[in-house]
């Protein structure tokens, strides 16, 4: 059986099924994409939807450490890395 997630990037609702078991981590990752986009949505506000997905998809991948580290460690890091960045320019903007 599986659940699905709802992602919204910029002002879209994305729905996406999970696996059993796999809800919280597909959660995370969906976290770690939003908080990233809204970054970009900001810095861009009238580029279209693709753009802003690739972007943040180029952003994500670039900033992933490339050892071995364990994906869960590595996703909590990128979620907070997009928070952090998102809370920072929200402040800026302000």
């Amino acid at each position: 059986m599986s659940t699905t997630l709802e992602a919204t990037i910029h002002g879209r609702k994305f729905r996406v099924g999970a696996p059993e078991g796999e809800q919280s981590a597909l959660a995370e990752a969906i976290a770690i994409v939003e908080a990233e986009c809204a970054v970009i949505a900001r810095k861009q506000p009238t580029a279209e939807i693709e753009r802003v997905l690739l972007l943040a998809a180029l952003e994500l991948a670039a900033t992933r450490p490339s050892n071995d580290a364990d994906p869960r460690v590595e996703a909590r890091v990128l979620a907070i890395t997009a928070q952090a960045k998102a809370a920072l320019a929200q402040s800026q903007a302000a």
